[in-house]
């Protein structure tokens, strides 16, 4: 674990030094700007859209990350591992520090704002409301991570085609629901499709985070990403660099 610490932290160095985050750290800031902007502001809703939003800008980083990837640079982090796991782990740890810290800025910017202005809100944010709603943008980020990752140029070359891979997934996450209502066999789109939209469908138009339907969302979300991740490192190990 050791080993992948000092991997992860030369990572973050490099990633400081680039201009990746720019465009992210922009459209959070413009993001949180305009929805907190207009009153009445419902609850779960406010929670539930971030999340959302959280889920897209995930997979711009994790896919600009990846494409920034350089093979010589990568196969000597490589032949410094202990072991190829370590180097993974390392991958991981930066993709997963990302997505904690702006799931972090989702979820307090909201409780702040209501602590000093309740008026802004529909209804009382409660802890559970924080607890559910901050789990629920961190996972989306983690599901939107995970994605756009698994778009990696080792696995996808052109990168128009793994933008493009990335796009389709994103939109059948979305329509799933009326696909699966039009034609029931695509019902087997919620088990490969990241559910990072499951939260709207129960929540509804009650502002209410149901605690067993949230946590089964949760685990869902948990499965999907283990198994992209999985599965994402077996087929990088098999080719482990694009030429």
């Amino acid at each position: 674990m050791k080993n992948s610490i000092e991997l992860y932290r030369l990572r973050l160095k490099l990633l400081k030094k680039g201009q990746v985050l720019i465009i992210p750290v922009v459209a959070t800031a413009l993001f949180i700007g305009i929805m907190y902007s207009m009153a009445p502001i419902g609850v779960t809703s406010s929670f539930l859209l971030s999340a959302a939003f959280m889920y897209f800008v995930c997979v711009f980083i994790s896919m600009t990350l990846n494409g920034k990837e350089n093979d010589v640079f990568e196969e000597t982090l490589m032949l410094h591992c202990k072991k190829p796991l370590n180097y993974y782990v390392s991958r991981e740890i930066l993709l997963i520090m990302q997505c904690f810290g702006y799931a972090l800025i989702l979820t307090i910017f909201p409780t702040v704002l209501f602590l000093f202005k309740s008026s802004m809100f529909i209804r009382p944010i409660g802890k559970l409301d924080i607890t559910f709603g901050g789990f629920y943008i961190f996972l989306s980020g983690l599901c939107g991570m995970v994605t756009g990752d698994f778009f990696h140029p080792r696995l996808i070359q052109k990168r128009k085609d793994a933008i493009l891979g990335a796009f389709v997934v994103t939109v059948l996450s979305i329509c799933k629901e009326g696909l699966t209502e039009f034609f029931a066999p695509l019902s087997a789109l919620n088990f490969v499709l990241p559910p990072f939209m499951n939260g709207f469908k129960l929540v509804g138009n009650t502002d209410i985070f149901e605690p067993h339907g949230m946590l089964l969302i949760f685990l869902h979300m948990a499965v999907y990403t283990i198994v992209v991740v999985c599965l994402k490192i077996w087929m990088l190990e098999k080719r482990r660099f694009r030429y």
